[in-house]
């Protein structure tokens, strides 16, 4: 069952209403430069769903998505916790996640680590849940993907948001030829994708034809042959880990 917004942690909703938050100068900003509310609810309902034991977050700044997980966390029940690094969370935003959370009387499930992910992730316990949110660079984001991997249980999801962005792009395209995850169903819940334009569907007719020729895999970029439209995600994404990685050292498939 989907997610409604009444199901959202008080102090989230209000966040949410609002739309705004102040910086660490004083200066009011709009909350959803962070996250939407229908990513927030996208991102409540599948821990919901996945009744994880653990998770992670890399990436913290105002505590929206975790706030949603936490809640999540808090309505399964149990002993779970999550697990957070974010080495910026004074210096960017004056610990204003953190301090969202004891308000949300949420911080009891909290485990929060100002460090970057590489000092923390070895010492985790098995995770069935992570949602990647930092840096944003490919070889960064490749980087917190491969550290939420080696302690992922198979069955287990990872989350990326701001796909906007083509180094994020990048990193999906990645993991979808080269490891073990398929894109899970939630992901359709995160958000609409844009209707394509001319262009894109111009470049859809180009691939149905490129494809057809022999040897197509050799001759032309994945970019050509499988355009970005074609996944039909929003801005965020959930991939889910269907085996351990068993590749041979010399895998690899353009991406």
């Amino acid at each position: 069952m989907p997610a409604a917004l009444t199901d959202l942690p008080p102090l989230l909703r209000e966040l949410l209403d609002s739309g705004q938050f102040r910086d660490a100068s004083g200066a009011l900003q709009s909350i959803y430069a962070n996250i939407s509310t229908e990513e927030v609810l996208a991102l409540y309902g599948l821990v919901r769903q996945l009744r994880p034991r653990a998770t992670a977050e890399i990436g913290f700044a105002l505590g929206v998505s975790g706030l949603a997980i936490l809640g999540a966390l808090e309505a399964n029940g149990g002993d779970s916790r999550h697990y957070v690094c974010d080495p910026f969370q004074t210096t960017l935003v004056a610990g204003q996640g953190l301090a969202h959370v004891r308000r949300a009387g949420l911080d009891h499930r909290l485990q929060f680590f100002e460090k970057f992910p590489e000092e923390v992730f070895p010492t985790l316990p098995p995770l069935q849940f992570a949602f990647i949110d930092a840096s944003h660079l490919f070889d960064l984001t490749l980087l917190d993907f491969i550290l939420v991997d080696k302690r992922l249980e198979t069955g287990g999801v990872v989350g990326f948001h701001d796909l906007w962005m083509p180094s994020l792009k990048k990193v999906v395209r990645y993991i979808l030829a080269n490891r073990a995850y398929r894109i899970h169903p939630a992901s359709h819940a995160a958000g609409t994708p844009k209707a394509p334009s001319a262009y894109e569907r111009l470049a859809a007719s180009v691939k149905k034809i490129l494809a057809a020729l022999p040897h197509s895999n050799r001759l032309f970029a994945p970019e050509i042959l499988q355009p970005w439209p074609g996944f039909r995600l929003g801005n965020m994404v959930f991939l889910e880990k269907l085996a351990p990685d068993t590749r041979d050292w010399r895998h690899h498939v353009a991406f």
